[in-house]
C-alpha cells in the first residue's frame, strides 16, 4: 500500500467515466484502471488481447513506463497523467507516421481548453512548454489483418510535480501546476483529453492529412530554426522546414534536403 501526501487526490474513474460513457465511440471501450502498474501501454495491449476491443487505461504510477527508444519516464505516484487509449485503425485510413502529431495536437488543444495556453509541439512526440518538456507520447501497435492495426496511443502530462520531481527528470521540464499558478483537476484534464485524442484519431484519415500538417506547423515549437539531428546515423545540422504528409521532419541541410521517421532533434535548452 503506497502512503499518499496530504494533499495527493486519486484519479476519479466513475466521474470520468460517467462524462465519457454515453458518447460514441466511447460507450464501447473497456476501462482499467491500477493505482500502480508496469505500463499503461503493456495493459492497453493486454486488454484488447482479451476482450478484442478498443480500451482505456490509467494508472497513478507506471514502474515500467517507457519514451522513445526505450527511456524511462520518470513517474511520480497520483501527480501526473499516464494514460493509454487502445483503437483500431486501418493503415488506408490512418498514416502511421502521422498518428503522433494528431495525438499531440488534441493534447495541446486539450490544454488550451483547460487554461493552459502556449503549449508547443516538438517533432516527433513531446508537448512543451517555452522550451521545457510538459508530456510525451508513445504508441505502439500490433497488427490485427493486412490493413487494420491496434494502436496503444500512450501520453503522458505532468500535472503536480515538486522542484525535486522536476529536477529527476533528465532535461529542463515543467508541470500544469506550476504554468497555471494553481492546481488543476487531473480528472478534468482525463477527460477532455481522452474526448479530443479519441475523436481525433477516429475522425482521421488520409482527407485530413493537409489539416493536419497546418496544425503542427501553426504548434512546432522549433519550425523555422537551425536544430541538431541525432539518429543510428551521427548527428546533423539544418534548418527546420516542418512535417511531410508522411509525418517525416525536413531538414534542409549543406548536403540538400534531407528527411527523417525517427530521430532526437535538439536547439538550445530543448533536448
Amino acid at each position: 500500500m503506497i502512503e499518499l501526501e496530504s494533499k495527493l487526490e486519486l484519479i476519479n474513474l466513475d466521474s470520468i467515466r460517467a462524462q465519457l460513457d454515453k458518447t460514441p465511440p466511447l460507450d464501447s471501450f473497456e476501462w482499467q484502471y491500477r493505482q500502480v502498474t508496469e505500463s499503461t501501454n503493456a495493459d492497453a495491449l493486454h486488454l484488447f488481447e482479451t476482450n478484442r476491443s478498443p480500451c482505456i487505461a490509467l494508472a497513478e504510477m507506471q514502474t515500467g513506463g517507457r519514451g522513445r527508444r526505450g527511456r524511462q519516464w520518470f513517474s511520480p505516484f497520483a501527480k501526473n497523467i499516464y494514460c493509454t487509449i487502445g483503437m483500431l485503425k486501418s493503415t488506408e485510413a490512418c498514416n502511421p507516421g502521422l498518428l503522433s502529431i494528431v495525438t499531440g495536437i488534441a493534447l495541446a488543444e486539450t490544454l488550451a481548453k483547460t487554461g493552459i495556453d502556449g503549449v508547443k509541439l516538438k517533432w516527433p512526440n513531446d508537448l512543451v512548454y517555452q522550451n521545457q518538456k510538459l508530456g510525451g507520447i508513445l504508441i505502439e501497435s500490433k497488427s490485427i489483418t493486412r490493413q487494420n492495426y491496434f494502436f496503444a496511443i500512450g501520453f503522458g502530462i505532468n500535472v503536480t510535480m515538486n522542484a525535486e520531481d522536476l529536477a529527476a527528470i533528465p532535461q529542463p521540464a515543467t508541470c500544469i501546476s506550476l504554468i497555471a499558478g494553481s492546481t488543476i483537476s487531473r480528472d478534468r484534464i482525463l477527460v477532455e483529453a481522452i474526448r479530443q485524442v479519441v475523436t481525433a484519431v477516429d475522425a482521421f484519415d488520409q482527407s485530413s492529412v493537409s489539416r493536419v500538417m497546418d496544425k503542427f506547423h501553426a504548434l512546432d515549437a522549433l519550425r523555422g530554426q537551425t536544430i541538431t539531428v541525432k539518429s543510428g546515423d551521427g548527428s546533423i545540422r539544418g534548418l527546420n522546414l516542418g512535417i511531410n504528409a508522411d509525418g517525416q521532419l525536413q531538414l534542409e541541410t549543406e548536403q540538400g534536403r534531407q528527411v527523417f521517421s525517427a530521430a532526437d532533434i535538439s536547439i538550445g535548452s530543448i533536448a
